[in-house]
């Protein structure tokens, strides 16, 4: 396969009427395993003392590859990615870059597991895949201000810009001087809602969604970072608990100056340089959006929210460290299969959707739980040694 770019990168990058070739869609998809695979191999290995991570990662990404592509098009039945996109604020909800971000890769992810374990072969599935490919780019590309499908295709590279002018007009209107004051609750308010929504996501960074660096005029840069609990009633695991939060979605902005480098990889975490960067904070403030606006949220909030989280924290391991490691390893399946449950509610047809996980991934459980043949296949697909993309080619 060419890994040559496609002559034509305004209309792959900017039509969402444009059908892309299977040689352009092809391209995408190595441009993007190769992105993931570069991630993945240099600084994403993560241990949980709850969850079975490499167990569940199998059996939610071959969730993924059975029921996404009929999700989707029961959720085109009721509105275009575009509508979609354009219904809800950009930032500071569950459909988020990193969901949208995710959702293909992952997809793809389950299609080589497939392959890898001889149920599928590489000619298998073309159409559906070619359906969880259309619904990614035509929302990328409403959801994108920068023209561009994949962060390290930005400027600057590895950024993503979500925010329209006007948007970011209102969060600079709202921001206040870091203060060591501010600093200091943003913070600990940072750290313990971060930590809250790891948990509540089974330990995956699904609920954590970094864009910028949106650069300004003086050089400084803007860094948005979304945190969003539960608060929709997604997550069964969190019954109770998620009442006793004041606010359930966040966005917190920071502007920085430009000797901190912001890279932002192919999923939409960032990374700092240098990491301790909350002490160079030019200006800042957190953001709640529960109800689809922003609202900017004062000291005496940010205080009421840090002690509720750390409550809610406890609670939620407490609850987790009780609870049967297999039961446990479902619940963190379906966590990582339900991405589109956002944008179901956003079309009106959640209801209309099987979201239980498919009785063939529950019955793997034994199977996957095996570390040794667990971590085989994880290190087949995400670091292969054959080639320098995750995903091989459509089409077979």
């Amino acid at each position: 396969m060419t890994t040559t770019a496609p002559t034509d990168l305004t209309a792959l990058y900017t039509d969402p009427d444009y059908e892309p070739t299977l040689e352009e869609w092809n391209w995408l998809v190595h441009e993007g395993g190769a992105a993931y695979k570069s991630e993945l191999a240099a600084r994403t290995v993560f241990e949980s003392e709850l969850f079975g991570m490499n167990t569940y990662i199998i059996m939610s990404m071959m969730e993924d590859y059975l029921r996404v592509p009929d999700r989707i098009r029961t959720i085109l039945q009721h509105a275009t990615p575009e509508e979609l996109v354009a219904r809800a604020l950009p930032i500071g909800n569950k459909r988020s870059f990193i969901n949208l971000a995710a959702m293909p890769l992952h997809y793809l992810t389950g299609r080589e597991l497939y392959v890898d374990l001889g149920e599928n072969t590489l000619a298998d599935g073309l159409q559906d895949q070619l359906e969880v490919l259309r619904f990614w780019r035509r929302a990328t590309i409403a959801m994108r201000t920068d023209g561009v499908l994949y962060n390290m295709h930005a400027d600057p590279p590895n950024s993503s810009h979500v925010v329209s002018d006007e948007l970011m007009a209102e969060i600079r209107g709202h921001l206040l001087p870091a203060d060591e004051e501010h600093k200091a609750a943003i913070r600990k308010f940072g750290a313990r809602l971060t930590a809250y929504a790891f948990l509540e996501n089974c330990d995956a960074r699904t609920a954590v969604c970094d864009t910028g660096p949106y650069v300004l005029d003086d050089g400084t840069f803007i860094a948005l970072r979304e945190t969003c609990a539960d608060g929709d009633g997604d997550f069964p695991w969190v019954d109770g608990i998620r009442e006793t939060l004041p606010f359930h979605h966040f966005v917190i902005a920071y502007r920085l100056p430009a000797s901190v480098k912001m890279d932002n990889n192919v999923w939409g975490t960032a990374w700092f340089t240098p990491s301790d960067y909350q002490v160079d904070i030019i200006e800042t403030r957190v953001f709640c959006t529960d109800g689809g606006a922003l609202r900017p949220l004062e000291l005496a909030d940010l205080a009421e929210a840090t002690s509720a989280i750390r409550k809610a924290h406890r609670a939620l391991y407490q609850r987790l460290a009780q609870t049967d490691p297999k039961e446990r390893n479902l619940y963190a399946t379906s966590m990582y299969a339900w991405k589109l449950k956002a944008w179901a509610r956003l079309a009106g047809c959640y209801d209309e959707i099987d979201w239980t996980v498919s009785e063939s991934i529950q019955q793997s459980y034994d199977r996957f739980a095996d570390p040794d043949l667990a971590l085989r296949l994880i290190g087949g697909v995400f670091v292969p040694q054959d080639r320098d993309s995750c995903f091989r080619p459509l089409g077979g």
